[in-house]
C-alpha cells in the first residue's frame, strides 16, 4: 500500500484556504480623495488593501504591483524586516493566495505589522540619505500617515474603522461576565453583613435596623444595587438582573449574589463589600460617603458623581 504524505505548507494554505475569511471590512479615510480598504479576517489578522496603501504612499501605476516594485529595489533591501523580505520573496512569486473579501474583488493578503515594518524602512531609510526624490515624497506622505495611528495603533484603527472593535469588546465583556456568573443558582448564603445594613441606617438617618418586626424599606434593595453591584465590572449588575427569576409579582425569587460564581464572582463582592464598608464607617454623611465611594469605585459611564 502506497503512504501518501502531505507536506506541512501545503496542508496549512489549505486549511488556510478553507476556514480563513474576511469578517469585517471597512475604508481608512486617509485624506480627502484617498482611501484605504481595511479587513479583520476570522483569525483576528487585520489587513491593508495594497491598491490603497500604494495610491495613499503616492505610487502610482498598477496599485499592489507597483508597491511590490518598489520594496524590491535595491537601495531599500537593507532596511526591509525579514518578514516584509519574506512576504516580498512570496508576492513576486504569486505564492499568497487571493483572500475574498465582503465587497469588492479578492485581495493579497497584507498585515497591517508589513505597513508598519515598510512605513519603518523609509524613515530609517530617510535618516540616512540614501532615498531617492520620490522615495523622500513617499517617506513624508508615511510619516503623515503614521501619525494618525501614532496614538492608537494601527490595528486599533482598523478595528474602529471596521466595526470589528465592538465585537472584541462585547466578546471580553462576556469573557469577563462568564467568570463572575455561576451556571448555576447558589445555596443561599449571608453575604452581606449586618454591618452594611446599620451603616446605611446611619448614612440615611433611618431607625429602627435590627428591631423585631421592622421590615427592611424597599429602597434598600436599589441602594445595594447603586452603590455595590453597579460597581463591579461593566455588564455584571445587567447580567444578574437577566439572570434572576422573578415571581408573578415581580420580585427576585432568588438574591442576585446566588447568581454569581463560587471561585470568582462571590470573592470578589465579599472584598468589594468590604471596602465599601470602610468607606461607609468613614463618612459623616451619606453625600460625604457618594463622594468617597465614586472617588474609588466610579460605575461605568459614569463621568459626574450622583446625589441620591
Amino acid at each position: 500500500m502506497k503512504i501518501i504524505t502531505i507536506d506541512d505548507s501545503f496542508a496549512e494554505k489549505m486549511h488556510n484556504a478553507i476556514t480563513l475569511e474576511v469578517t469585517h471590512q471597512g475604508k481608512w479615510k486617509v485624506t480627502e480623495n484617498i482611501e484605504i480598504d481595511c479587513y479583520v479576517t476570522s483569525d483576528k489578522k487585520r489587513l491593508l488593501s495594497l491598491r490603497g496603501t500604494a495610491r495613499a504612499m503616492g505610487i502610482t501605476g498598477n496599485g499592489s504591483r507597483a508597491l511590490l516594485g518598489r520594496l524590491q529595489t535595491k537601495w531599500i533591501e537593507p532596511y526591509l524586516s525579514d518578514q516584509l523580505k519574506t512576504w516580498i520573496y512570496r508576492a513576486s512569486r504569486d505564492e499568497l493566495d487571493r483572500l475574498e473579501v465582503i465587497y469588492g474583488p479578492p485581495i493579497v493578503p497584507f498585515e497591517t505589522n508589513l505597513f508598519v515594518d515598510v512605513c519603518k524602512a523609509y524613515m530609517l531609510a530617510s535618516r540616512d540619505g540614501v532615498l531617492t526624490e520620490s522615495g523622500v515624497r513617499i517617506a513624508q506622505k508615511l510619516l503623515g500617515i503614521m501619525t494618525a495611528f501614532a496614538k492608537v495603533g494601527i490595528d486599533s484603527l482598523v478595528d474602529e474603522i471596521t466595526g470589528y472593535q465592538k465585537e472584541r469588546q462585547d466578546n471580553e465583556i462576556q469573557r469577563l461576565l462568564s467568570k463572575y456568573i455561576s451556571a448555576e443558582f447558589l445555596e443561599w448564603s449571608k453575604i452581606f453583613p449586618d454591618e452594611f445594613y446599620e451603616q446605611l441606617f446611619r448614612l440615611r438617618g433611618w431607625t429602627g435596623f435590627g428591631k423585631t418586626g421592622r421590615k427592611m424599606p424597599g429602597v434598600v434593595g436599589y441602594f445595594t444595587n447603586e452603590i455595590v453591584y453597579a460597581r463591579l465590572p461593566h455588564g455584571v449588575l445587567e447580567a444578574l438582573k437577566k439572570k434572576t427569576p422573578k415571581s408573578d409579582a415581580g420580585n427576585n425569587l432568588v438574591r442576585y449574589h446566588q447568581s454569581l460564581s463560587e471561585d470568582y464572582g462571590v470573592k470578589h463582592l465579599e472584598k468589594h463589600l468590604i471596602a465599601v464598608i470602610a468607606l461607609m464607617k468613614s463618612a459623616d454623611s451619606w453625600d460625604q460617603f457618594l463622594y468617597m465611594l465614586d472617588r474609588n469605585y466610579i460605575k461605568y459611564g459614569q463621568s459626574v458623581m450622583r446625589f441620591f
